[in-house]
C-alpha cells in the first residue's frame, strides 16, 4: 500500500480512516475527510509564497492549525502530517501556545516550499486514502455478514418471503382454533393483613 501512495503517510492515512469509518461509519469518515482536504488547501495557500532571497536561514515561519484542530481525531491525523513533512525534508516543530491554547506547526522559512509541497500531497493522497476506506469498510461487513448464518437477507425476492409469511401465519391461526379462549376476567388479588 505504501508503493500506491509513494511513502508511509499515505499507508497510515488509509489506516486511520479505515478504522475512523469502522467506528463512526462511512459518512463520517467522508466528511472528515473533506475537512481534512480543505484544511491542507488552506494551508497550501499559506504558504504559498515558497522561498524568499531576502529571508534569512534561521528565520521561522508559524501556520495556525486551529482548522486542523477542528476535525475530529486531529490527534490521529498530526502523526500522518509531521510525517509527510519529515519525508519532504521540511524543518518543522509544534508549538502550543499555553495562553490560548492554539497550535501552531513552527517551520523554516526556506522550508516553505517544503511544506506546500507536503500539504499539496496530503490532499491528494487523502481523496485515494477515502475510496480505499470505504471500500475496505464495506468488505468488511460483506465478510461480516457473510459469516452470521441467518442474520440479515436469505437472498429470495421480498415477494417469496411474504408469501412465506402469510402461509405460517394462517398456520398458526389454525393451530390455535381448537385452543380454549382465555378468560379476560381480571384477577382479583385478596389483600392480607394482620
Amino acid at each position: 500500500m505504501a508503493s500506491d501512495f509513494g511513502d508511509d503517510s499515505g499507508e497510515k492515512m488509509l489506516n486511520d480512516f479505515t478504522r475512523f469509518a469502522e467506528r463512526m461509519g462511512e459518512d463520517a469518515m467522508r466528511r472528515r475527510a473533506d475537512e481534512f482536504r480543505r484544511a491542507c488547501k488552506n494551508a497550501k495557500s499559506a504558504t504559498k509564497g515558497g522561498r524568499t532571497a531576502e529571508a534569512k536561514p534561521s528565520e521561522w515561519a508559524k501556520l495556525d492549525m486551529r482548522e486542523f484542530q477542528g476535525i475530529e481525531g486531529y490527534d490521529e491525523l498530526k502523526p500522518i502530517i509531521d510525517k509527510k513533512l519529515a519525508d519532504n525534508g521540511a524543518d518543522h516543530t509544534w508549538f502550543t501556545d499555553p495562553s490560548s491554547g492554539k497550535e501552531y506547526l513552527l517551520f523554516k522559512v526556506r522550508d516553505a516550499h517544503e511544506v506546500w509541497a507536503s500539504f499539496d500531497q496530503l490532499e491528494r493522497e487523502s481523496a485515494v486514502a477515502e475510496e480505499r476506506a470505504a471500500e475496505n469498510v464495506k468488505r468488511e461487513i460483506g465478510r461480516e455478514a457473510e459469516k452470521r448464518p441467518g442474520k440479515g437477507r436469505d437472498g429470495r425476492p421480498l415477494k417469496d418471503r411474504a408469501e412465506d409469511a402469510v402461509k405460517a401465519s394462517k398456520r398458526m391461526e389454525r393451530s390455535d382454533a381448537g385452543a380454549r379462549p382465555r378468560s379476560r376476567m381480571p384477577h382479583v388479588r385478596k389483600d392480607r393483613t394482620k
